[in-house]
């Protein structure tokens, strides 16, 4: 009997610490799954769109964690493609084009203030009321096109986003020779820097932020014996890690913006679910 009771309770013990294993490597899992997730939406452009086939950037990541393609999403073009398939390590073996930079501008004329635009923007991009003229605030737009196909007038137009950043002259590379390697360009840098790794990366389309201290003194460029234009590579590359920045920090306001519009649209939800549950609760109140 005493034997009986021994055992039974070494299967208990035993039980229990494998439910509390299982559970802490489910907990783990899940933490790991978690953070896959933040790191997908860290590349997603942020644009809200729905043309992936989901109803934002993180439902759309938490499909990509879970197998889902690569190349759902035309905001973010290659850009995205690639570094989901560095992120991830899978192929996603399709060709897609190069989004254009646009924003969504309403045509006053036309506009009949029905405000069905700002219900349909993912992240409050648009100013208006009911029976008042609309407009579109360029800084949020995030060009998803949502608001265009919810225009009972069609009085929405996309347009190229203006203020953007011009490309540099390209650098004259024609007549030049291939990288030696000699490190003349590094010693003539008065500001030691090493203008053969920041050729690397111009070359390689990588990105540097230490070109930011270029001073552009055409030192390394003179002194380069292949008559590599370093000097014009390096504003090259300032123009991409520019545009790379531009485009984070857009997404980043875009993610802000989304954000803060599903939690009110939520606390609205909530306080329309209170108020009626308080009209069942007391109707003689409402008669």
């Amino acid at each position: 009997m005493t034997a009986a009771l021994v055992l039974g309770g070494i299967g208990l013990a035993v039980a229990v610490l494998l439910s509390l294993a299982r559970r802490a490597l489910v907990r783990k899992e899940d933490a790991n799954a978690g953070a896959v997730v933040v790191a997908i939406v860290a590349v997603l452009p942020q644009s809200q769109c729905a043309q992936c086939g989901y109803p934002g950037c993180r439902p759309y990541a938490e499909a990509v964690a879970a197998g889902e393609r690569l190349d759902l999403c035309p905001p973010g073009g290659t850009r995205v493609v690639a570094a989901l398939e560095e992120l991830l390590g899978r192929d996603a073996d399709t060709e897609m084009s190069e989004p254009v930079d646009a924003v969504a501008r309403i045509v006053e004329a036309d506009c009949i203030g029905c405000a069905l635009c700002i219900d349909a923007c993912p992240v409050d991009a648009i100013a208006g009321a009911s029976k008042y003229l609309h407009a579109v605030i360029p800084e949020r737009c995030t060009g998803c096109e949502l608001c265009i196909p919810a225009c009972p007038v069609d009085c929405i137009e996309l347009v190229a986003r203006s203020g953007e950043v011009t490309d540099p002259p390209a650098p004259a590379n024609a007549a030049a020779l291939p990288c030696i390697g000699c490190g003349r360009c590094e010693g003539a840098c008065p500001v030691d820097l090493k203008p053969e790794m920041l050729h690397v990366a111009f070359e390689t389309g990588a990105t540097d932020t230490s070109v930011t201290d270029c001073i552009e003194c055409t030192a390394c460029t003179r002194a380069c014996p292949s008559g590599i234009d370093l000097v014009g590579e390096f504003g090259a590359l300032k123009h991409r890690l520019q545009g790379e920045r531009e485009t984070n920090r857009r997404a980043d306001n875009a993610r802000r913006h989304s954000d803060a519009r599903n939690e009110r649209l939520a606390r609205q939800a909530r306080e329309q679910a209170a108020h009626r549950a308080e009209r069942l609760r007391a109707p003689h109140q409402w008669q």
